[in-house]
């Protein structure tokens, strides 16, 4: 009898068991979105050494904490007015109201356009900072990493093999324009590649010395020189029209300089 008893038992609780009820429904919650860089860090970009581009695409890394979905899933992001000195349509475009991470995925590069069109940046850089926000089936919970900043500058500084050749006196611009001349962005301190740094040192000097010769000399590298109301030139990219440097005559002499950002006539 207590035998027939306790099987009855064990059905009777077998039975309940196996009765789907809502209290006891696992639900899965949001899966979450985040910058899979440190908190800690920035990403720097710097259009320095890039003087003939207009503009160029960051991407900052996206990564999913939880599980991936057959299915497209969004998620946004918001520029953080209060720590951004960065203006949208100058130093950057504006983001896209959604992004969306693809289905299967776990990773999304989000791209973010820069700007070389102000002459600001040459002597400071600005900051933009950016916050993810939550969108379909996507949240944002991971608080300490859904922030993250971009530095952008277009500034040079005084290399230390800059004295080590006869280069004259630094200025940006100079630099600027020895980077183009030359077709690279440095050179060494060291004795023994003096034939090529003073090979390089001599295409700046062609450059400077002649700047219209220059332009016709060597139109695969894209520039070229207009002539302002004032009677003055200005020498840019073809592809980065807004990034100007002034070339002007200089009646004694009848001689075009390059002129820096000091005013000073480069020679």
């Amino acid at each position: 009898m207590k035998q027939g008893i306790f099987f009855t038992i064990m059905i009777v609780l077998a039975v309940t068991a196996c009765k789907k009820t809502p209290d006891f429904m696992f639900q899965a919650p949001l899966q979450n979105v985040y910058f899979d860089i440190k908190p800690e860090d920035s990403v720097v970009y710097t259009f320095a050494y890039k003087p003939d581009l207009g503009r160029d695409t960051v991407y900052l890394p996206v990564k999913l904490a939880g599980l991936r979905a057959d299915s497209i899933r969004k998620f946004g992001v918001i520029v953080v007015d209060t720590a951004t000195t960065a203006r949208p349509g100058v130093h950057y475009e504006a983001f896209k109201e959604w992004y969306e991470l693809p289905a299967d995925s776990g990773v999304f590069k989000l791209p973010v356009i820069l700007f070389n069109t102000d002459p600001s940046l040459q002597t400071q850089s600005v900051k933009l900072t950016v916050k993810l926000k939550p969108g379909a089936g996507l949240d944002t919970s991971v608080n300490k990493l859904i922030r993250t900043k971009v530095i952008l500058s277009a500034k040079l500084e005084q290399p230390d093999w800059w004295t080590t050749w006869p280069l004259g006196a630094y200025s940006r611009t100079k630099h600027e324009l020895f980077m183009i001349a030359t077709g690279v962005t440095s050179m060494t301190k060291e004795g023994l590649d003096a034939p090529r740094n003073l090979f390089l040192t001599g295409r700046l000097n062609v450059m400077i010395a002649d700047p219209f010769a220059w332009v016709a000399n060597n139109p695969d590298k894209g520039y070229v020189l207009t002539q302002r109301p004032d009677g003055e030139y200005d020498f840019y990219a073809i592809s980065n029209p807004a990034k100007k440097i002034l070339v002007r005559k200089v009646v004694s002499s009848g001689r075009f300089y390059f002129v820096d950002e000091n005013d000073l006539d480069i020679n």
